[in-house]
């Protein structure tokens, strides 16, 4: 009976102990696998965060480019503002040119002067100082043009730059095209700077009644003149 007593002592020793090993295994083994999620969990967590750093560097790429695209398009808009500017400045000038040339209609307010000759013609005297001459005609063309006039026109033929004027015995030519008295000159421009270049003392308008011829000037707030002929 002590022998076997003895012998129950000894296999429950052996049981704990034997429990003990097999839990401590077990522990460890499981401490491992902890271990060892760690680690995979900070592998996983260094390569999102290698991939957050290479994405945050992309975006700062494409920002700069971004910006650098943006500092383009406004270098472009303000040379294309500029190209704007001087095509609006030619098409002006073109269409100041055309208007001058007389390729163009033009429209606006101005003035008339009307030159006719004298009603009474003195019997003793040359009827040639009673009548309207090409002189009279270039004189008023003249004030018009150096009082800022934009286009003028006799008889409702446009002048232009090159025309010529020509008195042919009791007519007055025009680039060829005759007109007889009374000569209606029109010119658009400022009525009121144009009209009050023919109220100047000792100016044109003197030198004309001086001469016998008789004037009429009118302001104007429409004044209408056609193209000139293709041709011309």
């Amino acid at each position: 009976m002590k022998l076997k007593g003895k012998h129950v002592i000894f296999s429950f020793i052996l049981f704990i102990t034997g429990f003990l090993v097999a839990f401590s295994y077990q522990l460890t083994s499981e401490e491992s696998k902890i271990v060892r999620m760690n680690e995979e969990q900070l592998q996983e967590d260094i390569k999102y965060r290698e991939s957050l750093n290479q994405v945050e560097q992309k975006n700062k790429e494409l920002r700069a480019e971004l910006l650098e695209l943006k500092d383009g398009i406004r270098s472009f808009e303000e040379k294309l503002g500029n190209q704007e500017d001087l095509v609006s400045t030619y098409l002006d000038e073109k269409k100041e040119l055309e208007m001058v040339t007389g390729e163009v209609p033009i429209q606006g307010p101005g003035v008339t002067i009307t030159l006719n000759d004298a009603n009474y013609i003195p019997s003793e005297d040359n009827v040639n100082d009673y009548i309207v001459h090409d002189l009279h005609v270039h004189l008023v063309v003249n004030e018009l043009l150096s009082s800022g006039a934009n286009a003028i026109s006799i008889n409702g033929q446009r002048l232009l730059k090159n025309s010529h004027i020509a008195c042919i015995g009791p007519v007055i030519s025009v680039d060829g095209e005759q007109h007889p008295a009374p000569f209606v000159i029109s010119a658009i421009g400022d009525p009121e700077v144009l009209n009050a270049s023919f109220e100047l003392q000792n100016g044109v308008l003197d030198v004309l009644v001086s001469d016998n011829v008789e004037v009429t000037v009118e302001k104007k707030d429409q004044i209408k003149m056609d193209a000139r002929v293709s041709g011309e």
